[in-house]
């Protein structure tokens, strides 16, 4: 008797057990299946996007939003990064895509939000133009020491050596603000540089990707420059390519922007040239109000050879010592 009581008690253990395991079992496979459902939908994000560039399909609003939300949360590979990048390149970016991005970046960004009077300026241009000294750097300090309120956007070069980031490190300024140091200084002493990486959480994972690459992609050259993280309404722009030029004023104007100058020098230079004329374009409340040329002669400015505008080594010391004089 002692011996089938034990025998039925073992009996009801195995066969509770065995259910509790094919439980187990299958509740693992169903989150396994769940699991693998949602990789095989990040890859076919990330798939169909590349796909649809790779024969130039232009991409809409919501696909970009999804792309970007899988590099921010980590789950794209940098393969997959890289091949957005290329595809968006090779197809070349449009006004929409542009926005779409500039629209998802900002509302993603860490935000700075100092208490002034008037308008914040930015003068954050794509770089990538003739070799020249620091000049948005130069003008940003400028700027700002005339009382203008500067929060210059930037990072570090990836066409030249010395980029903002760098030529400021040069000059023994802290580029690893805080939120909260950003706002302090552009309220007590007018000026602050926001190093895009520390503010923007998807460029630090494009970063790596994009410098592998070697070529310039529109995160660090185009999407920049539109993405600062104070939402400055006030800019002045230089593009690398005078094909940027009405394109970026009219992203600038979808952001809307009180007042922007887009610039590119016809002689190759990212800036407004003293070297000779330059294609501007200008953005007023909200819309592309006019496109222009203008030269040195009519800023009452003296021409120059692009010689004098080169740093004689290529290095953020070099550009440091210049903005110095």
């Amino acid at each position: 008797m002692t011996f089938l009581l034990a025998h039925s008690f073992f009996i009801l253990y195995v066969h509770f057990y065995t259910k509790k395991f094919k439980y187990v079992l299958i509740h693992s496979f169903f989150v396994s299946q769940k699991g693998s459902q949602l990789v095989l939908a990040e890859k076919q994000v990330f798939q169909k996007v590349i796909e649809k560039l790779v024969v130039r399909g232009n991409l809409e609003r919501e696909e970009v939003f999804k792309v970007l939300e899988e590099i921010k949360t980590g789950n794209a590979t940098s393969a997959q990064i890289g091949g957005f990048l290329v595809g968006l390149a090779m197809k070349g970016v449009t006004v929409d895509e542009l926005s779409a991005i500039a629209e998802w970046m900002r509302q993603n960004a860490v935000i700075v939000r100092p208490k002034v009077k008037g308008q914040i300026i930015d003068t954050c241009g794509t770089g990538g133009g003739v070799l020249t000294f620091n000049v948005s750097t130069a003008n940003a300090i400028t700027a700002a020491a005339a009382g203008i309120p500067v929060a210059k956007h930037g990072s570090r070069s990836i066409s030249h050596k010395s980029g903002s980031a760098d030529v400021l490190e040069a000059l023994g300024i802290n580029i690893n603000l805080t939120k909260e140091q950003a706002e302090s200084l552009i309220e007590k002493v007018g000026f602050a540089f926001l190093y895009a990486p520390l503010f923007h959480p998807v460029m630090g994972k494009v970063l790596g990707p994009e410098s592998e690459l070697g070529i310039k992609t529109v995160f660090y050259t185009i999407v920049g420059p539109l993405i600062n993280p104070a939402h400055v309404k006030a800019h002045l722009l230089g593009v690398y390519r005078k094909e940027l030029v009405e394109p970026v004023a009219q992203v600038l104007a979808k952001l809307g922007y009180i007042r922007a100058l887009v610039v590119h020098g016809l002689d190759g230079l990212d800036e407004i040239s003293n070297v000779g004329p330059t294609l501007v374009a200008e953005v007023r409340d909200g819309r592309v109000s006019d496109i222009y040329n203008i030269s040195p002669e009519e800023l009452g400015v003296q021409k120059t050879k692009v010689e004098r505008l080169q740093p004689e080594v290529d290095d953020p010391k070099c550009n440091a010592e210049i903005i110095k004089r």
